[in-house]
């Protein structure tokens, strides 16, 4: 159970650390490769673009997680609490709506890739490996967004909730 709170509260986080250590690592490679070397490495730039990638997507649900999302915070602030709570829940609901709508495209397209059996060009990679970030990405956002209402349903800001050791 320990794991679990663990993981809810540090998931994105810590992969989204983890990508850009691997990408910082690979483009510090290529620079030495370039400059000291003079021979430039094919596959570096595209596995530094597939990590980025990933870390847009992840880095979706970590914003709405952190609630790092753009608000018009004066309209939201010069609400009385109820009608902020109420707002606030219907903003998260327009959201699940849209991200669980594109969670169904995002799955066609990554069904279609693996059909086709792309890889990339550098590397040979299955390009499934990166069309699967969108779908992962999608579901992550529809995720913390339910349980930001249930947070707000409950009367719990989920940002206090989420930073206390005993959340979920």
């Amino acid at each position: 159970m320990k794991a679990l709170k663990w993981l809810e509260k540090n998931a994105e986080e810590v992969a989204l650390c983890i990508l850009l250590i691997i990408m910082s690592c690979v483009m510090f490679l290529q620079v030495i490769a370039r400059f000291v070397f003079s021979n430039s490495l094919a596959w570096s730039e595209e596995l530094t673009r597939y990590l980025f990638v990933w870390s847009t997507f992840i880095g979706i649900s970590y914003c709405i997680r952190k609630r790092l999302t753009i608000q018009i915070e004066i309209v939201v602030d010069a609400l009385p609490d109820k009608a902020r709570t109420a707002l606030l829940i219907l903003v998260d609901l327009v959201q699940v709506v849209m991200f669980a709508y594109l969670v169904s495209p995002a799955f066609t397209y990554l069904q279609r890739t693996i059909e086709n059996g792309q890889t990339s060009a550098a590397m040979l990679l299955p390009m499934e490996y990166v069309y699967v970030a969108p779908f992962i990405g999608f579901i992550l956002a529809v995720i913390r967004l339910v349980q930001d209402i249930y947070f707000r349903v409950k009367g719990i800001s989920p940002v206090e909730k989420r930073s206390d050791d005993a959340s979920l």
